[in-house]
């Protein structure tokens, strides 16, 4: 058996074993848009792989991420493409795999490993921690969103009789709860305070960068670097899916935006959403009130059967999000998939570390498919 890091002429084979495996078509451009034309720019790229004479049997990867605290910009790594054979399970694949990327991670000082997934026990085993479970906010704009929010939703039995009470229970409440969320979009004012503006951006704007550090001066902890390169990358040449980017702007200054899309299943999603106005004389709840309003009357008008989004933690931005969701008509449903961190030990604990609710996490942590 042969693990090793990726190399020129491996892609296509690790490709065709995620499309077997999972029953997708992953082309070669998204695979590369996600692992070798991501931001990061260096080589070998941190994807290995298991080999047993021509036969791909397992995958694991990094797709590194560039997260921002008070003391600065770091590098950290999502776990991505965990996959091994149904045929090779017990033979400690996941474990050996790993073991090469956490020399990786160590030779390129990434601070932490992170992902998210139902499957934690293999990662506890190598010492990952699962400090939260992603939860969402979820509004319905038909019946027909049900069916779609209960597949993405964690099951203990696919397809039993709680899925199936359950399934009859929130179709009959969701005519209530559409009749609810219209009441309070409604009651909800569009009117934009004098001084700002709206606009959509068709490229990644120069000051994100410099909005994304203002907002961690502003609320604290840690959380993904968005400059333009990285939303370039993850939202405007998004190979699975394209992202509206609606920004608001305080004259020429970028006080933050909120990035939604349309997802396959008919759901709209709010991808993303950040706000930095502590030197503004607006509120940061109406920043908010207003970017929520535009992702659930955009994605409504692409059609789609309801919105969702996530809640994560106690991050102070995140906390402020959920009530301001809820003010204009979104779900609190406390139920998602496990996170899981794994401090390097090679890397100081970062000052915006401290725990996890120091974390802020929306949708873009996905990377790839919005799913």
């Amino acid at each position: 058996m042969d693990i090793r890091l990726i190399s020129s002429g491996d892609e296509a084979a690790c490709n065709d074993f995620h499309n077997r495996l999972y029953r997708h078509h992953r082309t070669m451009s998204q695979w590369r848009w996600e692992f070798a034309d991501n931001t990061y720019g260096q080589t070998p790229i941190p994807f290995a792989f298991a080999k047993v004479d021509d036969k791909i049997v397992g995958t694991q990867a990094f797709i590194p991420i560039r997260m921002i605290d008070r003391d600065g910009v770091y590098w950290t790594a999502k776990s991505e493409a965990t996959l091994v054979d149904p045929d090779y399970r017990g033979q400690r694949l996941f474990e050996k795999m790993y073991e090469l990327l956490f020399r990786y991670a160590e030779e390129h000082e990434f601070s932490y490993v992170w992902g998210f997934t139902p499957a934690i026990k293999a990662f506890t085993r190598l010492e990952f921690t699962v400090p939260g479970v992603t939860q969402q906010l979820f509004m319905p704009f038909s019946s027909r969103s049900v069916t779609a929010m209960l597949g993405k939703l964690p099951r203990d039995r696919p397809g039993g009789a709680r899925d199936r009470i359950k399934a009859a229970t929130l179709r009959a409440g969701i005519t209530a709860a559409r009749m609810a969320s219209a009441v309070s979009i409604a009651l909800t004012s569009r009117k934009l305070p004098s001084g700002l503006e709206i606009r959509t951006m068709q490229e990644p704007d120069a000051q994100a960068g410099n909005c994304c550090k203002r907002f961690i001066e502003q609320w604290g902890g840690t959380t993904i670097y968005r400059d333009s390169n990285y939303l370039r990358w993850r939202l405007f040449e998004n190979p699975y899916v394209k992202s509206v980017v609606r920004a608001i702007y305080e004259g020429d200054e970028l006080l933050g935006w909120t990035a939604y899309t349309l997802g396959d299943d008919g759901l709209g999603y709010l991808v993303d959403m950040l706000i930095s106005c502590d030197e503004s004389r607006y509120k940061p709840s109406s920043l908010i009130r207003i970017l929520l309003l535009e992702a659930v009357l955009g994605t409504r008008n692409m059609g789609a059967t309801g919105i969702r989004g996530w809640r994560v933690n106690q991050h102070p931005f995140d906390r402020l999000v959920c009530r301001e969701a809820r003010k204009v008509g979104f779900y609190h449903i406390k139920r998602g998939h496990s996170v899981v961190l794994y401090n390097c030990p090679a890397q100081r604990v970062r000052a915006g570390y401290g725990k996890f609710d120091d974390w802020y996490i929306s949708r873009i942590y996905t990377e790839g498919v919005l799913s």
